[in-house]
C-alpha cells in the first residue's frame, strides 16, 4: 500500500487584541500561513548509562539510570522527498530510565540540530526539541510518545513556529519514529532559545 503524505496550507488572519476597557479603533491583521504534514525521524546513536539510584530495594537488577546518547538524525517523508520536514543533523538526548518496580519507563529530552533543514519548502538552520516519555513492553525495546517543537531557526526559517507530536520506538543504538507537525510562518515567534542557533547563523 502506498503511503500518502498529508500536506495542506491555509491562510489565517491574526487580529490584534484591543486593550480592556477601550473600544477597538483598528485591528492589525497579519497574513499567517499554516502548514500541516507528516514525516519520519530515524537516528543512529551511541551512548553511556550512569546509575543514579539503586532503588533502595536490595535488588541488583533494579535501578534508575541517566542515559546520554549522541549521533546522527534524519528527517524524511513517508514518500521520499515529500515530507514536511527533511534534513540530516546531529542528535543529543538525555533521559532518566526507572525500572524500580520491574516495569521500565523513562522520560527524555532530545535536541536535533540541523545546519540545513527544509520545512514546508523553506530552508535554513534549526534546532528541534523533542520531549516525552516511554514505556518498555519487553527487554531492550521502548515505545515513545512525545512532543516536538522548533526552538530557534535561521535563514528562510527565521521566525518559524512549529509544534507537533511524535510516536515511535527506540533501542540503545537508535530510534525510528513518525511525526506530525503544524508550522506557521508570517509572524515573529521567540520561545527564548535563540542562543541555541548562534552557530547556525548565516
Amino acid at each position: 500500500m502506498q503511503t500518502r503524505t498529508l500536506f495542506r496550507v491555509v491562510a489565517i488572519a491574526l487580529t490584534g487584541a484591543a486593550m480592556i476597557g477601550q473600544p477597538r479603533a483598528s485591528a492589525d491583521k497579519v497574513n499567517v500561513e499554516e502548514f500541516y504534514g507528516t514525516g519520519l525521524r530515524a537516528s543512529t546513536v551511541t551512548g553511556v548509562s550512569e546509575t543514579v539510584s539503586d532503588c533502595g530495594d536490595g535488588n541488583n537488577a533494579t535501578n534508575i539510570s541517566h542515559q546520554t546518547r549522541t549521533g546522527v538524525v534524519t528527517y524524511t517523508g513517508p514518500i521520499q522527498g515529500t515530507g514536511i520536514m527533511h534534513g540530516t543533523g546531529e542528535a543529543v538526548s538525555n533521559g532518566l530510565s526507572d525500572n524500580c518496580q520491574g516495569q521500565t519507563h523513562n522520560g527524555f529530552r532530545v535536541i536535533d540540530t540541523f545546519e540545513t533543514l527544509t520545512v514546508a519548502g523553506r530552508t535554513g538552520g534549526a534546532v528541534v526539541e523533542i520531549v516525552g516519555r516511554g514505556t518498555s513492553p519487553g527487554a531492550g525495546v521502548v515505545l515513545n510518545e512525545s512532543r516536538l517543537r522548533i526552538l530557534c531557526s535561521t535563514g528562510e526559517l527565521r521566525g518559524i513556529h512549529a509544534e507537533g507530536t511524535v510516536v515511535g520506538s527506540a533501542s540503545s543504538t537508535g530510534a525510528a519514529s513518525a511525526f506530525q507537525v503544524w508550522v506557521h510562518f508570517g509572524h515573529n515567534h521567540d520561545v527564548g532559545f535563540d542562543f541555541m542557533c548562534r552557530d547556525l547563523d548565516r
